[in-house]
């Protein structure tokens, strides 16, 4: 949830530091609280209504047999237009949001991300690094991308703090999804690929403090930031500026490689391509445990999935819902690979899937073992 603001009065007494400078300043409360608001009610009153026109739809034309068939019909719905304009119009006034308070705070946070002799762990770029052709693109309508400078990447860690509607603020979803990787024994390495600035990192290096946990992204903007947050909570992370298709490591070196919201972001060619990276670097016996949006299985909330994934300027990531993950991974060559529905904490998650009334973001966990 957005901090009060009493919390932010009192962080306001904190030393400066990258986190502080990247709160939300009190006097942008209300347009945040406004912001989940629309988001709210777009997920429960505007779903409401679309589902009732399909459904008076459906009674009249007969009940579509896949989503194929059923985006024709939901794209004709009186309701529909102001379904899909109200969330781009959500996801551009984040970003405006955003903007405005990382612009206004720019020299703060210029100083906040200069290297520093306390700064822990170690940033290790390419010179001459280059972006694959996918990647030079303004994934989730950001302007700018997170790639080219330090406030992309800032304002990136804003808008991700809002997208879940306040239930990551401090990134409790990816605790849960790495408190709840199994492994037998304690890694000595571990990979979180496509990092960004850190939010399942930060997760792995407090449950393994003892293992080399190496973060690697493109985007070396997000990689000072994360190393500037895992500083300010005390973590050592080795920042690798890397393309998951060519990884850095060596052969049979790693216990664990994570991938966290990313793989939607590639097209198949190189998720194919990342997958037998991971299974080339992971020893015998090594895990490699995945977390991404999956269909529902019901042809309209999966045209609604389908609409959310364009609407916010994401061209690969409907083409994979419809991969089978777990097939690709065993003809990467691992030995065994499944999918398990995955559901954050604290909310109804099955319920809400069952109930075609409802709306829903369907997790799955895809785990590989080599």
């Amino acid at each position: 949830m957005p901090p009060t603001d009493t919390a932010v009065a009192d962080k306001a007494d904190a030393a400066p530091g990258i986190d502080s400078v990247l709160d939300w300043p009190a006097e942008t409360l209300p347009a945040l609280t406004t912001l989940l608001a629309l988001r709210r009610r777009w997920m429960t009153d505007d779903f409401a209504t679309l589902r009732r026109d399909y459904e008076a739809a459906v009674e009249h034309a007969g009940a579509p047999a896949d989503q194929a068939e059923a985006e024709p019909l939901v794209q004709s719905l009186p309701s529909a237009p102001r379904f899909q304009w109200m969330h781009r119009h959500i996801q551009d006034r984040t970003w405006a949001l955003c903007e405005r308070i990382v612009k206004d705070r720019a020299p703060e946070i210029a100083a906040a991300m200069a290297p520093s002799d306390s700064d822990l762990g170690r940033l290790e770029g390419t010179e001459g690094f280059a972006y694959p052709a996918y990647y030079t693109f303004d994934y989730h309508r950001q302007d700018g991308g997170i790639w080219r400078d330090d406030a992309g990447a800032a304002i990136y860690l804003l808008g991700a703090r809002i997208v879940h509607v306040g239930r990551n603020s401090d990134f409790q979803l990816h605790d849960q999804f790495v408190d709840e990787i199994a492994l037998e024994g304690e890694p000595q390495t571990i990979l979180d690929l496509g990092c960004g600035f850190g939010k399942t990192t930060f997760s792995l290096k407090r449950r393994w403090p003892g293992a080399e946990v190496q973060g690697l992204d493109l985007a070396e903007p997000c990689l000072r930031l994360g190393r500037k947050m895992a500083s300010a909570r005390g973590l050592d992370i080795v920042w690798r500026q890397a393309d998951m298709e060519r990884l850095p490591n060596a052969d049979d070196s790693v216990d664990l490689v994570v991938i966290t919201m990313v793989l939607h972001e590639l097209p198949a060619s190189a998720i194919a391509n990342t997958l037998a990276e991971c299974f080339r670097v992971l020893r015998p016996g090594g895990r490699l445990v995945m977390l991404e949006n999956r269909l529902i299985g019901d042809p309209f909330r999966d045209t609604l999935l389908k609409w959310y994934s364009q609407l916010i300027d994401e061209p690969y990531w409907e083409p994979f819902r419809h991969l089978d993950l777990p097939g690709m991974c065993r003809e990467a060559g691992f030995t065994d690979a499944w999918q398990d529905k995955w559901y954050i904490a604290g909310t109804d998650g099955p319920a809400a899937e069952a109930d075609p009334r409802r709306w829903c973001t369907p997790w799955g966990r895809t785990t590989a073992v080599r």
